[in-house]
């Protein structure tokens, strides 16, 4: 009888072992194992997931903004440059150069910004032609910074002179015209024109380093001279060196004459008469097409021998 006993105890004592083994590796299993075999999955169909990705320039840009706006101008600038060179990528590098290029324009012509700008008294016999010759500037440039009225000059009159070091870069794959200033030895991007269109010569192979060869004011088929009454309202082209570039404003298509039908034929069943139709928008007209405004921003800052480089 003790016996039976003994062997009813050693049975019930491994039946509960094993049953408290068995509910240990369910417990494991559901609050462990298959945790983490959930989180795995997860993960993988987050990573499946076309998720947006965090702009890193965005909080650098708001805080340049800031310091804009506190007129802080020329720290919030050089944030700007920044951004730049250390998010190429940003979603704000658009908005970032647009906001430098305005920067940089209002301080060339604005009367506190003296740097780089020099004082010029009028000597007999000068012109502004001669003037802006011999100081590497441009006539445009100093009708708009010394805020000249008249194209008269007198012996004493005193001018503003702001050196023209400016050169351009055209990037053919972004449609852009950078404009660069040259400081010391360096370059920096000074402001950036998108192009309507850009159209080289047949044949041009890139990267290409060229010249501009003037400058062309142009109204109604005859070219003038700054102080022309016409000459405000003509049409600017900045030529390069080589045949066929030419930074202008788009081409404007001119209607073909209509061609009026024979009489004979006029009076046949069905015959419609001929119609005036466009050419296509001066497809054959090589150029790199800039909005009129930037082309007459443009014409004060370069001059003739200013380097303009084309790349892809």
């Amino acid at each position: 009888m003790a016996r039976t006993q003994i062997k009813l105890l050693i049975f019930l004592i491994t039946v509960g072992l094993v049953a408290g083994t068995l509910a240990m590796g369910y417990w494991v299993y559901m609050n462990i194992l298959l945790k983490e075999s959930q989180v795995e999955e997860d993960i993988a169909a987050m990573k499946g997931k076309d998720r947006p990705r965090i702009d890193p320039g965005v909080r650098r840009f708001e805080a340049a903004v800031d310091l804009i706006r506190e007129g802080k101008i020329e720290e919030g600038r050089d944030a700007l440059y920044k951004l730049r060179q250390q998010f190429p990528d940003s979603a704000t590098c658009g908005d970032a150069i647009r906001i430098i290029g305005e920067i940089n324009m209002d301080q060339l012509y604005s009367p506190e910004n003296l740097g780089g700008k020099k004082d010029y008294i009028v000597q007999p016999g000068d012109s502004l032609n001669l003037i802006a010759t011999k100081q590497g500037t441009t006539v445009d440039s100093i009708i708009r910074s010394s805020g000249l009225m008249s194209f008269n000059l007198q012996p004493g009159d005193h001018l503003t002179i702001i050196p023209m070091d400016f050169h351009l870069g055209v990037s053919l794959s972004k449609k852009q015209v950078m404009l660069l200033r040259k400081v010391g030895e360096k370059e920096y991007l000074f402001k950036v024109y998108e192009a309507k269109d850009i159209r080289l010569p047949p044949g041009t192979r890139l990267p290409v380093e060229i010249q501009i060869a003037g400058k062309n004011a142009i109204h109604e088929g005859k070219q003038v001279i700054s102080t022309d009454p016409h000459y405000l309202e003509a049409e600017k082209w900045i030529p390069g060196t080589k045949p066929g570039v030419v930074i202008r404003t788009p081409p404007v298509p001119r209607a073909q004459p209509v061609e009026e039908p024979n009489q004979a034929e006029a009076g046949k069943k069905g015959a419609t008469p001929a119609a005036a139709v466009p050419p296509p928008a001066a497809e054959s007209e090589t150029g790199i097409f800039l909005a009129r405004e930037d082309i007459e921003e443009l014409f004060a800052l370069v001059r003739r021998g200013s380097k303009l480089s084309l790349v892809r």
